[in-house]
Formats: C-alpha cells, structure tokens, sequence
C-alpha cells in the first residue's frame, strides 16, 4: 500500500512540474503513432496481396475455362489454371507464405477456385500480430452472345481414312469433335441469347437444291447428253461350220491368291497389271470315235490390279499369279448341219451424243411453300436396255432424290484465272444477289448425272482417264453419233461425279437434331473449296438470299458471325468431274471454251483463286473465319482464308481436332470472371 501511495504521489508531483515533460510525452505519444503508422503500412501490404491473389485467381479461372474440352475439366486444363496464377502470383511476392489454390469444374461446367496466402506484418508485429491469412474466391464464365455459326465441311472421299496414331476415321473424328463444340456452347449461352448453327458439306458441288425456291431454278437447261437419232437394219447371212466344239472342264495347280489393300478415295486407281501369261496346245487331234481334241495349257504370272469405291473406302484388290497353270481340253465333233445357211435382219438403234436442252419445269414440283421438291422429270429414252438394241424409256428421275440428288450447278461465271477483285460479271460469285426469275443467268440449275454423257469414253477405267486428252472431242457442240454405250455419270456417284449430305439453313438445333445430322454425313468426291465456302457464305449473311432469316436476332441483339472452315486436303480437282459447273472437260465454263482444260492444275488454279476471292469477302462483310486444317498442312492458302494466324489450327489426329473445336468454342464464347 506504501509504494502505491508513493507512485500516486510522485505522478502527482510530474503533473505538477512541467520540467523535462515535452521529451517523456512525446515518447509517450509515439506508441499510437507507430501502432497507426503499421497498420496503414502492413494494411496497405494486405491489399495489394489480395488485389494480386484476387488477379491470380481469376487468371487460373479463365485459363482453366479456356482449356477445357467441352464440359470436361481434365488434368490439362488444371494443369493451365495453376500456371496462369503461378505467373501472375510469384512465390515470396510481398513475403507471402503459405501460398494455396484450388480450382475445379462446377455443377454448371464453369471453373471455380478458391486462392490463399499469409501476408507476414512488420510495424503490426511490436503489437503482438506477426501474419494475417488473405483468402479469395474466384469463377469463369463462359457466355455467349447472339451467334450464327456455319460449318463448311470438307466431305470429300478421304474423309473416310484413318490418320496415323487414331482408331477412328477422319469423319468420325469430325462427328465427335462437332459434338463437343455444340456441347460447349449451348452449355455457356445465356437464357436470353440466340445460338443457331448451319451446315454445309461440300465436295464435287454442295446438296442445296431443297433450300431454294422454285423461281430461283431454270426452267430448262442444257447437259452434255444424248438423244436418239435413227434405226438402221441390215441383213446377213451365216453358214454353219464343220464341226460343234465343246469345252471341257479345266484342272488348275500352282497359286493363285487375293490381297486387298486401301487406296486414296479420292483418286481411287489400279495399279496397272503385272501379269503375264504362256499358253500352247497339241492341236487337233483324231480320236477313235470320229472326234478331235485339242488340249490347252495356260501359264499365268504376276498380278492382275482392280480398284473399287464404296461408301467413301478405296478397296485395291490383287490376285497374284505364281506359276498358275490352266490345263482344258476342248472337243469337237462333225456337225450333221454343216453347209446350211441362215438368214438373219437385224435393227442397229443409233444415238446423237451432244448437248440437250431438256425441260426441267416438272421437276421443280408444285409445294405450297414455293421451295423446290415433289416434282418429276421424265427425259425420254436415254438409257439403252438389255443388249443395247432398243431405246429404253428412262426412269422418272425426281428432285432430291435417288442418284438425282439435290445438288446445283452454278449460275453464271466467266473464264479468268484472277478473281482480286471479283468481276462484276461474275455472277456466281455475287453472294447476295437474288435471281431473277426472267434471267436464267442468275438462276440455279439442277445438278443431275443421269443426264449426262462425257462422249467418247465408253468407260473410266481402272486409271486416271483425265490424264490422256485424246479420247474428248475438240468441238463441244459437235455431234457424235454412234450404236452404243457411253458412260454416264450417275455410274460414278463416289468419285467423278459426287453429290454430299444435304446442306441446312441456320437454325437452333437440339442434341438429338444434331447427332441425326452429323450421322447422315456421307464421305464421296473430290475437294472443290470454292464451291462449300461460297454457298457457307450465302446461308450465313444477313443481307441476301435469306436476308429475313438471318438480320436480326429474335431479341433485336447484336449476332456474332462465324464460319468453321474444315478440310481435311488439298485442293483436287479432275477435268473429266461433273461438277458444280458442268462437265469440266466438254462445258468449259471456267476454263477456254476452245481447248481442254491444260490438265487438272488448271482447274486446281482457278479454284484456288476464287477461294481467295471469297475469303476476303467474308473479311470485308465482319465475319470471322476459322480454318481447321486437318490430317494435312496449313496451306497458306487455307492460312490466309483465316482471319489471321490465331484464327487457323492444324490438327493432326482426332485429339488435335477435338482441341482445335474446343478452342475456337472458347473464343467465340464470351468468357469473363463472374465472381
């Protein structure tokens, strides 16, 4: 109690006396000073630690978002996630310790995370306070705008190869990667917004007849063709011969065995024949009886080579002779009738192979809704029946279906090897303009192989029959007339004459609409680029053929337009092809109407050309481009068709493809950090 009693009086005492106090009170007062002073020190650390781990967090969120597959939040995307916030929260930033994130796919397949970090205190630290936790959450959001998204799709015959390293074939790799995308974006797009998607698979032509309307058609067009001309007869006569001969059963040893092996789709071609073959005989020979004999021995070696095109699969097959012996022997005995003759008179039926106009006004149907389908063409007696010796009445070919198909050939083009710019007078390539019911010029023609003979050849054989110019006739319109078969194209449906899977419009689609579509993808033809990405152009603009569809979202908002541009090789044309544009070697649109196309690297040329026309006038109208080029290079043709380099993918495999579709998902998407 004393020493209480002497404290309480030695303070009353230092009150009292102001000697010395202005140093003991200043020291006093420095400890709130420097409590205040530390805390707005280390305060001011704590924030910026939390605004750079809030940055970090977000970072690892959208990049985990980013490199997603789909809905799928793999080791991958993690493995991004964490690397975007290592790079923007290096380790010991500000002192940190203890240093955690965390992130993970949501029940609405975005990425959350969660970010810590102990922020270690100075001045705070006199008081008793040597670190504070700082904890942040985070979350990316993919979300997308009012979209349209045209797929141009290469559908060609390679399509249906397997590239090295995958089990599954290009075009199932397609079906799967498509999928995946479509996944993607339905699952990031907001309640209010518009997704629609279109497809255009492509190769000799594109499959858009049954878009169009009826006014948009011909009403009569001219194929290379044929038409019967006049029936000549003639008489003979034959004697019989001397003897009746019949040929006895054959006995064979040696080898004789059947490999198969795949070729490329798109130049589906047998190698040429290696075999080579001996025979002899023993002549006739007398028998007892009053017959002769005569005994044949066939000695085969080598190989013999066929090729087959079937649902888009290239199938060589090779039978390999290895001392392949025939052994037969053939009898022959008098004949009782020897010296009697006959009478015969025959009919020849000729045909005129040119250029037709045929009526097409039946085919384009009669529909309320003024699109083409429901009509039938009946085009008289093209097809000959049995042996060749009458005029057969063809089958009623019909639009949109069977070997017909839907496809189109081009209105008007010109004859040019540059396209920069686009000549006025080319109107096939004016994307926008709406035919003119009284100018065939600007209309559409059907698409149709049966009508169509490329004469003077009788067949396409086992090679390539573009290579050789000898057999096409120098003047077009010149008439060849002639008693038998030519080829016809509708023979040739997977090669020279291809028609892909229907095209479809823009339009919202569910799951199960698009699995039905991708499914029906068929695999045939040769790659036309131009053709797939002009009419992609014509389904996605807002101001042309489908100008009342496609201008404004059903919300009145902006809409967001892409076009895929997938293809899985390089240009290919062929001169002898039915195309979008005739029968290359004889119809001459593209090329000079007074020579042959001077090989298929003409064609290949002009193609290319008008590919890069219609690239940049999809660049000029704000459409972004992506090109995927896939089991083949990144040319710099489909390079610069692309809206620039981050724009254009190489895919190598089916993995490389599905990553290339994840990506372009990504960007097209909106995506942002919504927490």
């Amino acid at each position: 109690m004393g020493e209480q009693r002497n404290g309480k009086a030695w303070l009353s005492r230092l009150a009292r006396d102001e000697r010395g106090n202005v140093l003991a009170l200043t020291a006093a007062a420095l400890i709130p000073i420097l409590a205040l002073a530390g805390s707005a020190v280390d305060t001011s650390r704590m924030y910026f630690v939390r605004v750079r781990l809030q940055q970090a967090c977000d970072a690892g969120a959208l990049a985990g978002r980013k490199f997603m597959v789909g809905t799928t939040y793999d080791t991958n995307a993690n493995t991004q996630a964490e690397r975007f916030f290592n790079n923007n929260f290096k380790a010991g930033i500000f002192g940190t310790t203890n240093v955690t994130k965390s992130f993970s796919k949501n029940a609405q397949n975005q990425v959350e995370g969660t970010a810590g970090a102990v922020v270690p205190m100075t001045i705070m630290s006199i008081f008793g306070i040597s670190s504070v936790p700082i904890n942040v959450v985070c979350e990316a959001k993919l979300e997308i705008p009012n979209l349209d998204v045209m797929f141009v799709l290469d559908t060609t015959g390679s399509m249906s190869e397997i590239n090295p390293g995958d089990t599954v074939s290009r075009i199932a790799a397609l079906r799967a990667a498509v999928t995946s995308f479509f996944t993607t974006v339905e699952a990031a797009k907001t309640a209010s917004a518009q997704t629609r998607y279109g497809f255009v698979p492509y190769s000799n032509t594109v499959n858009v007849g049954l878009l169009l309307r009826r006014e948009w058609m011909v009403d009569s067009w001219t194929y290379q063709s044929r038409e019967p001309a006049d029936i000549t007869t003639s008489t003979s006569t034959s004697t019989q011969g001397q003897w009746i001969t019949n040929n006895g059963p054959s006995t064979f040893t040696g080898s004789r065995v059947t490999s198969t092996s795949n070729g490329r789709p798109e130049a589906c071609y047998a190698p040429a024949s290696t075999r080579t073959q001996t025979s002899s005989n023993t002549g006739w020979q007398q028998q007892p009886d009053g017959s002769q004999t005569n005994t044949f021995t066939v000695i085969n070696n080598g190989s013999d080579f066929s090729a087959s095109l079937s649902n888009g699969v290239c199938t060589i097959t090779e039978t390999r002779y290895t001392n392949y012996r025939q052994v037969y022997t053939s009898t022959r005995t008098p004949n009782p009738n020897a010296g009697q003759q006959t009478t015969t008179t025959s009919n020849t039926w000729w045909w005129n192979y040119k250029p037709v106009t045929f009526n097409l006004t039946s085919l384009k149907g009669t529909l309320s809704n003024g699109l083409m389908a429901g009509g039938t063409l009946t085009p008289g007696p093209l097809l000959q029946g049995g042996n060749g010796s009458v005029w057969a009445a063809t089958n009623n070919i019909q639009w949109g279906a069977g070997s017909a198909g839907a496809c189109i050939e081009e209105r008007e083009t010109v004859r040019e090897t540059n396209y920069s710019p686009i000549p006025t007078s080319a109107i096939d390539l004016d994307i926008d303009r709406i035919p003119d019911p009284a100018n065939p010029a600007t209309q559409w023609r059907p698409f149709i192989p049966r009508l169509v003979y490329p004469r003077r050849f009788t067949n396409y054989t086992s090679s390539d029959p573009s290579i050789s110019t000898a057999n096409w006739p120098a003047d077009v319109t010149a008439t060849v007339r002639w008693n038998g078969n030519y080829v016809v194209m509708s023979s040739f449906p997977n090669d020279y004459a291809a028609c892909p899977s229907a095209a479809r419009k823009l339009a919202t689609m569910t799951q199960s609409q698009l699995t039905t579509y991708l499914n029906g993808l068929s695999v045939a033809g040769r790659t036309y680029h131009d053709i797939g990405f002009l009419w992609g152009l014509r389904l996605l603009s807002p101001t042309g053929l489908f100008a009342s569809e496609n201008a404004t979202a059903s919300n009145g908002s902006q809409i967001v337009r892409n076009i895929i541009f997938m293809t899985d090789g390089a240009t290919e044309t062929n001169f002898a092809d039915y195309d979008a544009y005739g029968l290359a070697a004889l119809d001459r649109r593209r090329t000079p109407a007074n020579r042959l196309p001077s090989g298929n690297s003409e064609t290949t040329g002009i193609v290319e050309s008008r590919l890069t026309a219609l690239c940049r006038a999809a660049q000029a109208r704000d459409i972004t481009v992506w090109v995927i080029a896939f089991g083949t290079t990144l040319t710099p043709l489909l390079q610069g068709c692309a809206r620039d380099n981050a724009h254009a993918f190489q895919a190598n495999n089916a993995a490389e493809l599905n990553s290339a579709f994840a990506s372009i998902a990504a960007n097209i998407a909106k995506l942002r950090v919504s927490k």
